[in-house]
């Protein structure tokens, strides 16, 4: 057996460092969405803004889930003009977010940070999606990994470095993806021999690791899934429609 860290969650830590390097996109990100939350008065002058020039709404990253925060960055460095006159129309003695906010958007760095990440990183969101998909050949999700790896490595910078060394340092850590990709230079046809297999692993027991995920999305996800349907406060939910619950719920992961 073969025990591999989940590799997405490997991308998204590089999302992660991405996210400490720059704390003033972050603030701008934390900020706007608390000018809109409950709000419904700045919510609707926001939309009545936004549809005059036909933009999509602001995009509100959520913690638990990811790939959202490199698509907030995304947006708000397509439509960074838009969204800092919204907010500068506000009125900052209103709350204190909006003040906060607007000194933000004072920052000379801000756009540029928006630009680099953008630019450098927003594919991220895109490999995670990826890397999520069910049923991947391992030569896929092997090469899939693999052009993050070019894409990191081709910046030049002391931050590029610094976000480059958090990936490698987490590939580096993950033992069982080493040896998946050692599998699948052997199923691809690139590798003569078993030299860097575990002992434990034949070179015919290759053939079983075509399909081998490199992710455990789908395992993590099924937990809160069981965890809603096995809830203690269910007194009466009967097999029926236990078995209906549990086929809608399972076609969404």
């Amino acid at each position: 057996m073969v025990h591999v860290t989940c590799v997405a969650h490997g991308v998204h830590r590089v999302a992660e460092e991405i996210r400490g390097r720059f704390s003033n996109v972050d603030k701008l990100i934390v900020k706007v969405k608390q000018i809109f939350l409950k709000c419904p008065a700045r919510v609707l002058f926001s939309k009545i803004k936004l549809q005059q020039y036909h933009y999509p709404p602001p995009s509100q990253p959520i913690i638990t889930r990811w790939r959202t925060w490199v698509i907030a960055v995304s947006y708000y460095c397509e439509y960074f003009k838009e969204i800092k006159n919204i907010i500068l129309e506000l009125d900052p003695d209103d709350a204190i977010s909006i003040k906060e906010t607007q000194q933000i958007l004072d920052d000379p760095s801000l756009e540029t940070n928006l630009v680099f990440i953008h630019a450098n990183y927003g594919y991220l969101p895109n490999t995670i999606k990826k890397l999520e998909t069910q049923g991947l050949p391992l030569a896929t999700s092997i090469e899939i990994v693999r052009n993050v790896c070019e894409k990191l490595s081709s910046l030049s910078g002391i931050t590029s470095k610094l976000i480059n060394d958090k990936f490698k340092n987490v590939l580096d850590k993950n033992k069982g993806f080493e040896v998946l990709q050692e599998v699948s230079n052997i199923l691809s046809g690139d590798k003569i021999g078993a030299n860097k297999l575990p002992e434990d692993l034949s070179i015919q027991e290759s053939i079983y690791f075509k399909y081998a995920p490199i992710t455990s999305v789908d395992v993590e996800r099924s937990f809160s899934i069981y965890k809603n349907l096995l809830s203690s406060n269910r007194r009466s939910f009967g097999f029926e429609n236990l078995k209906k619950s549990f086929i809608v719920q399972c076609n969404h992961f």
